[in-house]
């Protein structure tokens, strides 16, 4: 059992915790950094720009390069918290995956906004960046593949979603300690794989050309 923590006896223990960890994990998730700092820079709410969404995307967009970096920063430092607290309370794997499903869940969704948000992306980045670094960057170099092949951004975020799962499998077999927990499940597969359905039920393809017109210019249309 890991220093951070031991799990506790009794299934109504048991439970409590797994759903004191869920609370956490979308209560911290759900801050909505990209309205705050958008808000301290411009004076501006970002559901009422653009497409809508509060992604880091916007801020760069409708705020500037260091708004945008400041809300990556704030974005990061959420995900590095909620593993420390699934660290401080459980210390296990599974524990870590929660809490990193539901502050995504609550990044989307926040409860400060009214269930507006983003999509989630720079905490499930972050996130198995820490946990599961490898097989995660083989997911990442198949986006790199499939955008310098197609040039065409959403298309190719569309198969980093899908191929996600399938490389984070691949942590059943190696998953380097040195890197991230050094822990071989299927755990990080599963968790991946709610993460990018629900980044298919998040999205809205009609934003996709607003998002081209405004950042990306043609590499993002799909024909």
């Amino acid at each position: 059992m890991p220093s951070g923590g031991s799990f506790p006896k009794g299934g109504m223990t048991i439970l409590l915790l797994v759903i004191g960890i869920i609370a956490m994990g979308y209560i911290l998730g759900s801050i909505p950094t990209a309205y705050i700092i958008m808000h301290l820079f411009k004076k501006q709410d970002l559901r009422k720009l653009g497409t809508g969404n509060v992604t880091s995307t916007a801020v760069i967009i409708h705020g500037g390069k260091l708004p945008g970096t400041l809300f990556l920063v704030g974005e990061i430092f959420k995900t590095f918290l909620c593993l420390f607290i699934a660290y401080l309370l459980v210390g296990e794997l599974w524990a870590y995956l929660v809490i990193l499903v539901s502050a995504a869940v609550g990044e989307i969704w926040s409860i400060w906004l009214k269930g507006a948000g983003g999509r989630g992306q720079a905490i499930f980045v972050t996130g198995f960046l820490v946990l599961c670094p490898i097989p995660f960057l083989l997911a990442g170099l198949c986006f790199l593949i499939a955008f310098f092949t197609t040039k065409r951004l959403h298309l190719s975020n569309q198969i980093f979603h899908l191929i996600t799962p399938v490389m984070l499998m691949l942590a059943n077999l190696f998953n380097p300690a040195i890197f991230g927990l050094g822990k071989h499940s299927w755990g990080y597969a599963i968790a991946g794989a709610v993460l990018c359905a629900i980044f298919f039920i998040k999205h809205r393809p009609e934003t996709d050309d607003i998002i081209q017109s405004q950042a990306w210019g043609p590499y993002s249309r799909q024909s």
